[in-house]
């Protein structure tokens, strides 16, 4: 697939250096570069699972294909699942088969799709820049606070960005004359991975018909649109057809967490690209390289946006490629979904194209002041970035000690404390002792499902107890967890039961006995009774119909086994 001829400079117009073209250095300096994320992603690797709704998500996910669908197994209704596209659960459910069953174990996608970013992100930028400017991008990007930290979670974004810039790399790898066709393939496929890793990936999806357009490649657009438009509509269609939310639905609300405030206008999107804009500037990106609360955030965010705007632009005036129209769609779209899903997590596919297009900008400013600048001032820059970096990577080295010694202590949630832990043994209680069939309001329900196997859906947050009763006889749901997670149990969970004890009993309490899992007594039963104000809120112990049995604690916190994975084959 041919697209003119090789580029012989770079996107600052400075030509490529010698070193380029070929000798030992770019290979010495990939492997730098890979040592180097390795050690960082180690240094500060946490073994505990990740409290987020997400990681416990996917490992349900993956289990659900595992047994033959893709549905949502932790929620008691049951209904196919449409948010999260399949390949990332499909990665896990292939350890799964392999016999992986540890909360850390699956972490390796994390790491090694960080590495490998990485690594993908040197190989492209070298083909801009040459191999030692590369090199000082991706360390950048290495020791960037937010990489380091999301290489060690159970989640989708180290490899939408591995995916990313795998796509990015090959498709200017099929750009050069007479590349072979596998370069364009490994490309459109990569692309294509990218989007069902993440929906986020659509931007990439859209630039790579893009630079096909406006390569005249039509042959090669048409059968890319089959390729990848006939799986991507189907996937929708899905969505649509089981009247679930999706992210399409999801975007237009005020907050999607709270789907009573409606929907938004073209005001209303305007308003959301300043909120995030401020956001992103001000603390997700900077925040996301240097770590949170780290002095001159603002600045920092500022100058090198302003500094990738300038290099994007110098770029564009002389070539698009995927990655010149992938930049700002990318970056429009999470300017504009809901700020509640704004984070340093989102900004990862933007890292290594910042650094890129600022250095791109740094050289061909600096260049012209002659070349001891360009040098000078690269050092400079670098070193600006990467010392408060490294600061905020010595933090991070020296909590996930602590937090390692706590998990080899007192097993993989001894990090979070006393609430959580006892959160995880009422789960693991509600495994081995509830009746099958059980159903569980919780603050966390996917956690609660790959702790216990049992499906559960979130309290509603109200203390209207009949709110909490209405839910609990749609979904039959029996019991009610009062937690100690954080503060949302002790709000609405205990004003509810506050409002009318006598429709609640008692079934077993954790830890300190501060978390209690409460019985939701049959509607015949529940007394009519309200609790007279001011005194003491008394839960009579539930019945044997309500379970019990079994010692108290242990059941799950001391275990880095994952307690669902033991129904699968050894």
């Amino acid at each position: 697939m041919s697209g003119g001829k090789r580029r012989e400079r770079g996107t600052s117009g400075a030509p490529q250096p010698a070193s380029d073209s070929g000798g030992r250095l770019p290979w010495i300096l990939l492997g730098v570069v890979v040592v180097a994320s390795a050690i960082l992603v180690a240094g500060a690797f946490v073994p505990a699972p990740h409290t987020g709704g997400d990681n416990a998500a996917y490992l349900t996910l993956a289990y659900s294909l595992l047994q033959g669908g893709y549905t949502e197994l932790f929620d008691p209704a049951g209904l196919p699942h449409t948010k999260y596209p399949p390949v990332f659960p499909g990665i896990l459910a292939l350890l799964m088969l392999l016999g992986f069953r540890t909360w850390t174990a699956f972490k390796a996608v994390a790491v090694v799709s960080t590495v490998g970013g990485v690594a993908l992100t040197y190989l492209w930028a070298r083909r801009r820049l040459g191999p030692v400017w590369a090199a000082g991008v991706a360390l950048l990007v290495a020791a960037s606070a937010a990489v380091v930290d999301y290489s060690h979670w159970i989640l989708s974004d180290p490899t939408f960005a591995a995916f990313t810039f795998l796509s990015l790399w090959a498709l200017e790898r099929a750009d050069d004359e007479g590349a072979p066709a596998g370069w364009l393939a490994l490309g459109v496929a990569a692309a294509g991975l990218a989007y069902f890793t993440r929906s986020a990936g659509l931007p990439l999806v859209v630039a790579l018909a893009g630079w096909l357009l406006l390569r005249r490649r039509w042959r090669t657009l048409v059968a890319t649109a089959v390729a990848l438009g006939l799986p991507m509509a189907l996937w929708l269609l899905r969505a649509r057809g089981s009247g679930q939310g999706e992210y399409v639905s999801e975007f237009w609300l005020v907050d999607p967490y709270d789907p009573g405030q409606g929907t938004v206008g073209v005001a209303g999107l305007a308003g959301r690209v300043g909120t995030n804009l401020v956001g992103y500037l001000g603390t997700h990106i900077p925040g996301g390289l240097i770590g949170a609360g780290a002095p001159g955030l603002p600045l920092l965010g500022v100058v090198l946006v302003a500094a990738a705007v300038a290099g994007w632009g110098l770029a564009v005036r002389k070539r698009v490629g995927p990655a010149e129209i992938f930049f700002p769609l990318y970056a429009g779209l999470i300017l504009l979904w809901p700020a509640v899903w704004s984070g340093d997590r989102f900004a990862l596919p933007l890292f290594p194209l910042l650094f890129l297009y600022a250095a791109s900008a740094l050289r061909h400013f600096a260049g012209q002041r002659g070349p001891r600048a360009v040098t000078a001032a690269g050092a400079l820059a670098f070193l600006a970035v990467l010392l408060p970096a490294t600061g905020a990577w010595v933090r991070a080295t020296a909590d996930a000690s602590a937090c390692s010694a706590a998990v080899r202590r007192a097993g993989p949630f001894a990090c979070y404390g006393p609430g959580v832990m006892a959160f995880v043994d009422a789960a693991g209680w509600a495994g081995a002792n509830l009746p099958e069939g059980s159903a569980v309001l919780t603050r966390k329900p996917r956690m609660f499902y790959v702790l216990s196997g049992i499906p559960s859906r979130t309290f509603p947050f109200t203390e209207n107890v009949d709110d909490h009763l209405a839910l609990a006889d749609q979904v039959g749901a029996r019991y009610e967890l009062f937690d100690q997670w954080d503060g949302l149990a002790g709000r609405y969970v205990a004003g509810a039961v506050g409002a009318r004890p006598r429709a609640f009993c008692a079934a077993r309490s954790f830890g300190d006995g501060g978390t209690v899992l409460l019985g939701i007594l049959p509607r015949g039963e529940r007394g009519d009774g309200t609790a007279v104000p001011g005194d003491e809120v008394r839960v009579a112990p539930c019945g044997a119909a309500f379970g019990g049995g079994g010692e108290e604690g242990g059941y799950a916190s001391s275990s880095s086994r994952i307690p669902l994975l033991d129904r699968l084959a050894p």
